[in-house]
């Protein structure tokens, strides 16, 4: 009896039926409990040679489709026991799945790819999947998670015998941005003595090397952590950095690093007062990111981002709002939620000073919509903090004053949790 034949007798008796999605493919059982009844019926034996023969027959009826089944293959061969094919096909789901947003997706595949390798076994595969997936994490805003999965990559490096410093290099200057873009207190504090350490070691690892582009991601890398972490703010450090990681990244001509490091140097501007040189380092970054080797969208929308910071800061923020709805919609579409805060908050302001109170509520709504809709928002990205002080001064102004007082005690609550008590803040955390 074919598997076709068997597949109708099923069908017929109403246990199966096919799937919508890809019918051709996939048939799904009627009930989840028939589904679970008959898998517990196998042995754990006879359940991976069938998730193998599964695998396998998926790979040899559809050679062309094989990039739409990457998740269905790698769940099939880990399932298995099938250690490269399940590696393979799980990384290959990874970054499909990274490569449309889906970053939740991304982290299981990397997961599930974890798990099919033994800890002391094929050390070069578990460092890239380590890296790989704190770098997820990362996106995803859970800084605190990846850190302890660069250390471990680290660790795995260390004990090898052929040892690429480059490798080395860039895993610490991924420590160094995890902790220095971390929104918390406690968590940079916590964090504190690995950001040392990292520093320490890869700005040694740079000595006596060449122009090199990991090297500019290490001073922009620094730059930021000298002025954006919640312990201290050292702005000359940030733009001796800034500047340091400019002219290496034009020796370089890349684009990319040019442009995160003349975004440091953006900020370094605008916290000294120079909004001008502020606007127009944040236009250089704005044609940068039209090079055709340009192809970080994130970065790109940060950099409409801040260049409609920049202008809403010389008070231009009638030509600062295309800049940031550009932003917006760009960081919908790539799922970047960071980004998508910020152009919105920015938004916000402009509208403000624009006298446009229905219009920033109405990103208020929005703000509020994202923080209900995602899983630890707060945690992830930040609470919205500046945002909820100006919202309060337009409540007041609107006569709402238990809104105003409402908003203000959150924006209070949430300074304290990010930098500690009001004798802490420096002068622009007054607002």
């Amino acid at each position: 009896m074919t598997l076709a034949h068997h597949l109708t007798t099923l069908e017929a008796s109403g246990l199966i039926r096919l799937a919508a999605v890809q019918p051709e493919l996939e048939y799904l059982f009627r009930h989840a409990l028939v589904q679970d009844a008959a898998y517990e019926s196998l042995l754990r034996a006879d359940r991976r040679v069938l998730h193998k023969a599964v695998g396998e027959a998926l790979e040899r009826l559809y050679p062309n489709r094989q990039e739409e089944l990457y998740g269905v293959l790698a769940r099939h061969f880990a399932a298995a026991g099938e250690q490269a094919k399940g590696i393979l096909y799980a990384r290959r789901a990874a970054q499909k799945a990274k490569a449309g947003y889906a970053y939740d997706e991304a982290v299981q595949h990397l997961q599930t790819a974890l798990t099919l390798l033994e800890p002391n076994e094929q050390i070069e595969t578990r460092l890239t999947l380590l890296e790989e997936l704190a770098d997820v994490q990362v996106i995803r805003g859970e800084h605190p998670a990846a850190i302890p999965l660069y250390r471990e990559a680290l660790g795995l490096w260390d004990g090898q015998a052929d040892k690429d410093k480059w490798i080395a290099m860039r895993l610490h200057r991924k420590i160094v941005e995890a902790v220095a873009h971390m929104i918390w207190l406690a968590d940079a504090q916590r964090f504190e003595p690995m950001l040392a350490a990292s520093t320490e070691i890869a700005l040694k690892l740079t000595e006596r090397e060449p122009p090199h582009p990991e090297t500019v991601r290490l001073l922009t890398a620094l730059s930021y952590n000298a002025w954006g972490r919640q312990t201290r703010t050292d702005w000359d450090a940030a733009e001796r950095y800034a500047q340091a990681a400019v002219s290496l990244a034009e020796q370089l001509d890349a684009p990319v690093e040019l442009a995160a490091a003349l975004g440091q140097l953006a900020h370094v501007f605008g916290a000294r007062g120079r909004l001008r040189e502020r606007v127009e380092v944040a236009r250089r970054q704005q044609a940068l990111s039209q090079d055709p080797r340009f192809g970080d969208l994130r970065e790109r929308a940060r950099i409409l981002s801040e260049t409609g910071y920049a202008l809403h800061n010389v008070g231009d923020y009638a030509h600062a709002l295309p800049f940031l709805l550009e932003s917006e919609n760009l960081s919908r579409q790539i799922q970047a939620i960071d980004q998508l805060v910020m152009a919105l908050s920015i938004q916000g302001r402009c509208w403000l000073h624009l006298d446009r109170w229905d219009e920033m509520l109405k990103v208020e709504a929005a703000l509020r919509a994202l923080e209900q809709s995602i899983p630890n928002f707060r945690e992830r990205f930040g609470a919205l903090c500046r945002f909820n002080a100006e919202c309060a001064s337009v409540y007041a102004l609107r006569g709402e004053f238990d809104q105003a007082s409402s908003r203000r005690e959150q924006a209070f609550t949430i300074m304290v949790a990010r930098v500690g008590p009001p004798e802490a803040w420096e002068e622009e955390q007054h607002y």
